[in-house]
Order: C-alpha cells, then sequence, then structure tokens
C-alpha cells in the first residue's frame, strides 16, 4: 500500500496540530509536527515546529504518523 506524503492536521484543544510522514531511508521513516493556535496561520512565525530527532526510527508510516500528533500534543500542552 502506497502512503500518501502530505500535511495531515488535528485539533487539540485550543491548538491546530500538522503532521508530515516522509522517508528517512527505504525503511525507516520520519515525521515533521508544527503546532499553532487554532485559527492562527500555520506558516505564522510562532509556529513551533519540530521534526524527529534521528535517534527515532519508525519502520511504517503509520508509526512516524502517530508518533508526530503524540509529539504535537505535548508541545501544544507546553504553549
Amino acid at each position: 500500500m502506497t502512503y500518501s506524503s502530505e500535511w495531515k492536521k488535528r485539533v487539540f484543544e485550543t491548538h491546530e496540530i500538522q503532521v508530515l510522514v516522509k522517508p528517512r531511508s527505504p525503511i525507516a521513516w520520519e515525521y515533521t509536527v508544527r503546532v499553532c493556535r487554532k485559527g492562527t496561520n500555520i506558516r505564522a512565525a510562532s509556529t513551533l515546529v519540530e521534526t524527529a530527532p534521528d535517534s527515532e526510527q519508525y519502520k511504517t508510516p503509520e508509526e512516524a504518523e502517530v508518533a508526530g500528533f503524540a509529539r504535537g500534543k505535548v508541545l501544544a500542552e507546553q504553549l
């Protein structure tokens, strides 16, 4: 099954979380997560952006997506 690498969005309380999953290597995946207040431009300078650390490698795109949203939730709670 082919995975579509595109930004996926969820709203967590007062924040919007977006996750992009992409291949890190032929057998590993990574995520980029963006977090901002709901209704704010996600590309604004105040948006938090973070990429999966090199130490984290995911075997499937679904694992990377779950981890990205979990990290986004932690970041949203810190705002």
